[in-house]
Parts: structure tokens; C-alpha cells; sequence
């Protein structure tokens, strides 16, 4: 469905359950309101502990189609000359927080979870295969970085996450982008890094004045329904708190 489309879809809905004498809202009320319901369905299907059979993004063939479209790569390798905007970016000036080996690199645009991740080290004029990048916690850091069998070595980089360098409140076009830290073995250097991830859904915008304006779902088609109810449900909590918190329990019992 186009935004405008689910927009309709939404109104046809709502104003039903209120015998077609619903509170009015506008494009921009209804634009955020189909947003936030996206975003919870997205999640849903993302993250495995919020269904009842406990399965991911990609435990079967349906949920890897629903996020496909949010699937993105980029990839870093010395010296880089790709666009940083859709692609990974070391930084040049490493900051000095850093750890003992580690490297520092700003993520793509939009960028929200990992799930693929290589590299390839260099030792002197030698650059070896592709191999895993391992994220690892604080405490595991702490706790193995000095275990010559689990540290990093030639077939191991560990990754951690780090802080942006400009978060800006509210609109995020301020906001520097989302920063990792690599650790990899000493006497090495990063020659690659390969990062597949999901991005975060862009906002759904409505605008029947203008529809050139209009924002569409990135999501597969088949989840617009989901998302539209979503929505509605969304709207209704404003009203009838009590239903949506019955409707809200009967989804999370039922089959994902």
C-alpha cells in the first residue's frame, strides 16, 4: 500500500469502531501514529523473546521476507574511497578512549542491529582471509582479554559498542552517526571490515494535499495490514484504555 493507502485503510477502521463519528486526524497525527505502529511490528518480528514460539528475524522463510527490505551492507577497505554515507567509515582521528589494539569506526546511516560481520587483518605486506567479527560485552573484554585462548588472535576480532560523538536531542539530522570499536591482535592491522545489518524503518508519511510528499512503508507488503491494525489499536488506547489493554494480551497469546 502507498502511505496515502494506508492512511484510507486506517480511517476506514478507526471510524468504524466508533460508528463513523471518530475524533478527526490529520496527515501529520496519522503519519506518526502508522510510524509508531511500524516500528512495533517491526520489533515483533525482530526480536524473538516478543512471540510466543520464541522465533527471530530469520527463524523461517515468511519472517526473513517481512524485513528484507531493512537488510543492508557496507564494507571498509584500506585506504577506503567509498561513500561514506552508505558505507562504513573509520575514523581518522582515533580517539584516545580507545582500547589497547582497538580501531575505531562510524556505522552507516540509520544503521540499528548487526547481523553479519567479517574482517580481514594485515600483518606486514600480507593480507589474510575473511573471518569472524565476535561482539563481545565489557565484562567479557575484561574477563579474556588477557586469555591467550580466548582473546582476539589471527582468526578472531572482537567488537564493541561505543557511543555516538554528537548525539543531538530530538531531530536526529544533527546527530553524528553511531560508532563501534574493533579489537583486533597485536602485531595486526585492519585491512576489511563487512558489516551486513538492518537499518532502522523510515517514518511513514501521509499527505493527500501533496502526494509527492508521501513516505512509503519499507516493510514487505504483506505486513501493511498488520501495521495499519497496529495503528488503530495504537489510537484507540487514547480512548478506551481497557479494551486495547484486553486486545493487547489476546495478541500475545496467539501465534506470531
Amino acid at each position: 500500500m502507498l502511505a496515502n493507502e494506508m492512511k484510507f485503510a486506517f480511517m476506514l477502521k478507526y471510524d468504524a469502531m466508533f460508528e463513523f463519528a471518530a475524533p478527526a486526524y490529520d496527515d501529520r497525527q496519522i503519519s506518526w501514529l502508522l510510524t509508531a505502529a511500524q516500528n512495533r511490528v517491526f520489533l515483533d518480528k525482530y526480536y524473538t523473546p516478543s512471540n510466543k514460539y520464541q522465533m527471530g528475524f530469520e527463524a523461517n522463510e515468511k519472517r526473513r521476507r517481512d524485513l528484507e527490505q531493512l537488510i543492508k551492507q557496507a564494507k571498509w577497505t584500506a585506504p577506503s574511497t567509498s561513500d561514506p554515507i552508505d558505507s562504513l567509515s573509520k575514523i581518522t582521528v582515533q580517539p584516545s578512549e580507545g582500547h589497547p589494539n582497538g580501531v575505531f569506526f562510524e556505522l552507516p546511516e540509520g544503521f540499528l542491529y548487526a547481523i553479519e560481520e567479517t574482517a580481514k587483518l594485515k600483518i606486514g605486506l600480507t593480507t589474510g582471509r575473511e573471518i569472524p567479527v565476535k561482539p563481545v560485552t565489557h565484562d567479557q573484554y575484561i574477563a579474556n582479554i588477557n586469555n591467550p585462548f580466548k582473546k582476539p588472535y589471527a582468526n578472531l576480532v572482537w567488537r564493541m559498542d561505543y557511543s555516538r560523538a554528537i548525539y543531538a536531542e530530538g531531530d536526529d539530522i544533527d546527530a553524528s552517526r553511531k560508532r563501534t570499536e574493533l579489537i583486533h591482535p597485536e602485531g595486526y592491522t585492519v585491512d576489511q571490515y563487512r558489516l551486513r545489518y538492518l537499518k532502522s524503518p523510515s517514518a511513514i508519511v501521509v499527505d493527500e494535499f501533496d502526494p509527492t510528499n508521501q513516505k512509503h512503508c519499507e516493510l514487505d507488503e504483506t505486513l501493511h495490514d498488520s501495521i495499519v491494525d497496529e495503528a488503530v489499536k495504537i489510537a484507540k488506547a487514547s480512548v478506551k484504555q481497557n479494551e486495547y489493554a484486553i486486545a493487547d494480551k489476546e495478541k500475545q497469546d496467539s501465534d506470531k
